[in-house]
C-alpha cells in the first residue's frame, strides 16, 4: 500500500525542525522525498549538511510515526498543508525557508485573489495603538484585504478583532501547536478566527510556546502577506523582527508615526527614518496594491474618513498631559508608584492596566489596594480604575 506522501515531509520537519532551510538543498538533490528517505544514514551523511542531531532524527523518527501525527490532526479537526499540496500559500513557496509542513484548523483564504497584509506590534500596546490596529484591521478587512497576525495580547488581538468585526477574513499565525493553550485569555478569539479564516501553525497540535520558537514564527507572519504594517513596537520588540523578515523577502514595509519620545513609538518612527511606507488609514495600504487586484479591493469601504494618525496623536497628548503633567505622590510602593503612572481620569480595565504597567497582576492587586486607601485612585464596576478627581 502506498504511503501518504504526507507523512515524508513530517518526517523531514520532525528532523530539521521549524525554519530549516536545507529542504531546497535536499530537492535539488534527490528526485523527491521518498527518494531522499531510501538513501539512508550513510548518503545523509555524504551531504555534508546536517548536523548529528538532525542525522539522528532522520534515522529514528520513523515515517509510522509521522503518520500518527497525521492522524491525530485529523482527529483534532486539523488539516496538514505541503508545499506538494495545491492549497499551500503560494507567497510562502518564494520565502528562502519555507515550512516543509502547515497545520491548519479552518479555511485558508486565497492569497492569491486578494491582497494579504500583516499587522504586528507589541504586546503592552497603548490604548491609542489598539484603537489604530483594530481600525486597520477593520479597514483592511472592510475593503478586501486579507488580515494576518500573531494572535497575540495588545496589537495583534486588536488587529484580529477589527477584521473579524469587518466580516473579512484574518489568519493567526501561532508559535506553538494550534492545540496547546496558549494564552487562555484570546480563546475565544482563536476560535472565532477558526471559524472565519484560519489558524496556522509549523509546530505539531501540542507543541508548547517556547520563547525561541517566536522569532521562527515570524517569517511566516511576513512571507504570507504581501506586506507588513508596524503600529506599535519598542527598538527590541518582536515586531521588528517580522519587519525586517519582510525586507529580505522583498516584500512592503509600513509603519504608523507616533509621537516622538514614545517608546511605544521607537520601533515604527525608527522604520520611517530607514525609509519604509507611513500609513495613515487602510486606504493607504490597500492602494498600493489597487491596480493588482482589479476588482477586489473597495477603497469607499475600507475606513473611516478621519485620519488615524491625526487622531491618534491627539489622543496620546491627552493621555501624556493625563500621566506626564503631573507629580507623582510620595511614599508609594515602587507597583503602586508604576500603576500610578499609566493612570488616567477615564475609567480603564484593571488588566489593561497591569500589562500597560507591566506589572504581574498578583503584584498589582495590593498596589490597587495601596491607591484606594490613600484617596488617589477611583474604582469602578469592571474592575476599572481611574485617577480620582480632586
Amino acid at each position: 500500500m502506498a504511503i501518504d506522501q504526507r507523512a515524508y515531509w513530517v518526517w523531514l520537519q520532525h528532523a530539521l525542525q521549524a525554519g530549516s532551510s536545507k529542504t531546497r538543498h535536499i530537492l535539488e538533490s534527490f528526485e523527491n522525498l521518498e527518494a531522499f528517505h531510501r538513501a539512508g544514514l550513510r548518503e545523509w551523511s555524504l551531504m555534508g549538511i546536517f548536523t548529528q542531531r538532525e542525522l539522528a532524527a532522520l534515522r529514528t523518527y520513523t515515517l509510522q510515526d509521522a503518520l500518527a501525527q497525521i492522524d491525530l490532526c485529523q482527529k483534532l479537526g486539523q488539516h496538514i498543508l505541503t508545499p506538494e499540496d495545491r492549497d499551500y500559500p503560494f507567497l510562502l513557496r518564494q520565502i528562502h525557508n519555507p515550512p516543509a509542513v502547515l497545520y491548519v484548523q479552518g479555511r485558508l483564504p486565497d492569497f492569491l485573489e486578494f491582497p494579504s497584509v500583516s499587522i504586528v506590534g507589541t504586546r503592552k500596546a497603548t490604548l491609542v495603538g489598539k484603537r489604530v490596529a483594530h481600525s486597520l484591521g477593520y479597514g483592511l478587512a472592510k475593503g478586501g484585504a486579507i488580515v494576518v497576525s500573531g494572535g497575540a495580547l495588545g496589537i495583534d488581538t486588536a488587529a484580529h478583532k477589527g477584521a473579524l468585526l469587518a466580516g473579512g477574513k484574518t489568519v493567526c499565525v501561532l508559535g506553538c501547536g494550534i492545540s496547546h493553550p496558549y494564552l487562555l485569555a484570546n480563546a475565544d478569539l482563536r476560535d472565532s478566527i477558526a471559524q472565519n479564516g484560519a489558524l496556522l501553525s509549523e509546530y505539531p497540535p501540542h507543541t508548547p510556546a517556547l520563547r525561541n520558537h517566536f522569532p521562527v514564527r515570524n517569517r511566516l507572519i511576513s512571507g504570507l502577506t504581501l506586506g507588513t504594517v508596524v503600529v506599535e513596537a519598542t527598538e527590541k520588540s518582536g515586531s521588528l523582527i517580522t519587519a525586517n523578515e519582510a525586507i529580505h523577502q522583498n516584500r512592503d514595509v509600513f509603519a504608523v508615526p507616533g509621537l516622538v519620545g514614545s517608546r511605544a513609538s521607537q520601533g515604527p518612527n525608527n522604520l520611517l527614518r530607514e525609509g519604509m511606507r507611513a500609513v495613515s488609514c487602510a486606504n493607504d495600504i490597500l492602494q498600493e496594491y489597487l491596480f493588482r487586484f482589479p476588482g477586489k479591493i473597495h477603497l469607499e469601504e475600507s475606513t473611516e474618513s478621519v485620519m488615524l494618525i491625526e487622531t491618534a496623536q491627539k489622543e496620546q497628548k491627552t493621555v501624556q498631559g493625563n500621566t506626564e503633567d503631573r507629580e507623582e505622590p510620595a511614599g508609594l510602593s515602587p507597583y503602586a508608584a508604576a500603576l500610578f503612572r499609566v493612570l488616567t481620569c477615564e475609567p480603564r480595565p484593571f488588566l489593561e492596566l497591569c500589562q500597560e504597567a507591566d506589572i504581574p497582576t498578583v503584584c498589582a492587586l495590593p498596589a490597587v489596594t495601596e491607591l484606594e486607601l490613600a484617596g488617589i485612585i477611583q474604582g469602578y464596576s469592571g474592575r476599572r480604575y481611574s485617577l480620582k478627581e480632586s
